[in-house]
């Protein structure tokens, strides 16, 4: 498993896999020991709970997060800076800013403030989201936004599994109806929460740390058998600030319901959305049956590809557009695909060719042993492989035989 790390130093993940997420935990814990101090004012509570401020601080600057940090100075303002004013109040917010300035200085993590590409490669990310969601406004399917974006709306150097935003990624993964319901419930809480500032400067702590990076991850949290590939510690944590982070939503809609509050939050929530329409481009697939990819051309060729492939690697040659599934089909033989007379099969997909016997069929990099049925029209192989079986097979059947990778 791989660590997080900056300049030689390991990022702290708690338990976590991504730093972000512990820091994102730790930043919306923190307007609830700010509230302890304010509610318990005996020595024998106010004592453990600076402590328990000062460990998260400590904890928080571990984790090197920037967003962390901007998150927890984000709270500080809100808590301290934006209620009624009182000298008290932001004489604390002062001491608690000093405090994890400190912290973040004695971890080492100030020299990580500066605008590198993880930071400017998120402006990119979500410019292809927002691309993304325009053609398939409702969603590509779950786990998919990641592999899409990657493939044919970025460059080459930015290869992304989520779109690095939770909001925007549940917005193109489950589409308009999910996303609008999931941000006008949050929306909802944050008018009607007024009542209680330490939760609701909780949330908003947590609206803006899913807004920087992906705390929630769908990919971990419903891979029931494989926790996505990571351990499931890491899992049951990220179920917890999920909890955690709908146990808000609820807490703060508690009460009498108020329309008008209602009506700004649903009216908020689907504005959001249909100002993405604005990045719409030409140039982005459309998902057919939360499966399938058409590529922006003229051709309805359909191509399925091997593990030993990628979505890049194939769109490169189909330059005229196509059909392909978003996933390999190297294991998929009692899939439905879409109906096509022209085919483009790679690698150990070759054996879909006698599926079709009827369709004109273009081989990339066949195995070398494969033999080619009667409607291939063309193969293209790879250089420097074992080539000769297929090169004779085609030169005595005069099928055309290029090298292309």
């Amino acid at each position: 498993m791989m660590e997080f790390t900056y300049d030689g130093m390991v990022r702290w993940g708690f338990g976590f896999y991504n730093p972000n997420h512990a820091a994102a935990l730790f930043a919306a814990l923190l307007p609830f020991l700010w509230a302890a101090w304010e509610r318990f004012p005996r020595p024998a509570c106010r004592i453990p709970v600076a402590a328990a401020t000062l460990l998260t601080f400590a904890a928080l600057a571990l984790t090197f997060s920037r967003t962390g940090a901007a998150v927890a100075v984000l709270e500080l303002v809100l808590y301290f800076g934006c209620r009624k004013y009182s000298a008290v109040s932001l004489r604390r917010g002062g001491i608690l800013l000093i405090a994890l300035f400190l912290a973040f200085l004695a971890a080492g993590a100030l020299a990580r403030f500066t605008l590198d590409r993880a930071a400017t490669n998120r402006l990119a990310i979500w410019q292809a989201g927002a691309a993304l969601f325009a053609a398939n406004p409702l969603g590509v399917g779950h786990g998919n936004s990641g592999a899409i974006a990657s493939a044919f709306l970025l460059p080459p150097r930015i290869v992304c599994r989520t779109l690095v935003n939770s909001h925007l990624t549940l917005l193109v993964e489950y589409g308009i109806f999910a996303g609008v319901l999931w941000l006008g419930t949050l929306f909802y809480a944050l008018l009607n929460g007024s009542r209680h500032p330490a939760a609701r400067t909780a949330l908003i702590g947590l609206a803006a740390s899913a807004l920087s990076s992906s705390i929630f991850d769908g990919g971990i949290l419903f891979d029931f058998h494989g926790a996505g590939g990571l351990s499931r510690l890491n899992q049951c944590l990220s179920w917890g600030l999920l909890f955690f982070y709908l146990g808000l939503i609820v807490f703060l809609s508690l009460g009498r319901f108020h329309l008008r509050r209602a009506a700004i939050a649903a009216s908020t929530a689907l504005l959001l959305p249909v100002s993405l329409f604005l990045f719409s481009s030409p140039q982005t697939p459309k998902v057919l049956e939360g499966e399938f990819l058409r590529l922006p051309g003229t051709s309805t060729s359909l191509a399925l590809y091997d593990n030993a492939f990628t979505l890049r690697e194939c769109a490169a040659l189909l330059p005229e557009g196509g059909i392909l599934p978003i996933h390999s089909a190297e294991l998929r033989a009692d899939t439905p695909f879409p109906a096509s007379t022209r085919l483009i099969l790679f690698g150990e997909c070759a054996h879909f060719s006698s599926r079709y016997p009827h369709a004109e069929v273009t081989l990339v990099a066949p195995p070398p042993h494969f033999v080619l049925p009667g409607n291939i029209q063309r193969v293209l192989l790879k250089r420097y492989a074992e080539n000769d079986l297929l090169e004779l097979q085609a030169q005595a059947r005069d099928i055309p035989c290029d090298y292309a990778l």
